[in-house]
């Protein structure tokens, strides 16, 4: 029996650069809250504990931790060429444009900036073609 010669397109730059930014807006957060708490916590904020304060900084470590597993295998899926992936990424972009409305730092600034470059280059035509590809 034999098997029918089927090409697999290659992954297109736009998608690689679109996976590396959305990954990269995940570990930005990660890598600022790693640096935070081993640089000894967050400054002392009137009204709270230091013990709330470090129990907060160690649950924002362990969120940021699962995000990025989350981030990783949509990345893979969207290198995959699978389409929910891109849409899942693409409302995850625009849910990231929230630090616009209230106070945040510059590692937020950051991944909604690499976040938002993800978005452009996996709507971009080269990825676009490359998805339709696949999908056949």
């Amino acid at each position: 029996m034999t098997t029918p010669n089927v090409q697999t397109p290659s992954v297109p730059s736009t998608i690689n650069g679109a996976a590396l930014a959305y990954l990269a807006s995940a570990i930005v957060p990660l890598v600022w809250g790693l640096i935070v708490l081993s640089s000894g916590g967050m400054p002392p904020t009137p009204g709270v504990s230091p013990q709330v304060a470090q129990t907060f900084l160690v649950a924002s470590v362990a969120m940021s931790v699962i995000s990025l597993l989350v981030y990783l295998w949509l990345s893979w899926k969207l290198r995959a060429g699978r389409n929910w992936a891109r849409i899942v990424l693409a409302v995850f972009a625009v849910l990231h444009l929230s630090v616009l409305f209230g106070p945040a730092d510059a590692e937020s600034y950051i991944g909604l900036g690499l976040a938002l470059l993800g978005l452009v280059l996996s709507f971009l035509p080269a990825s676009s073609r490359y998805i339709a590809d696949v999908t056949r």
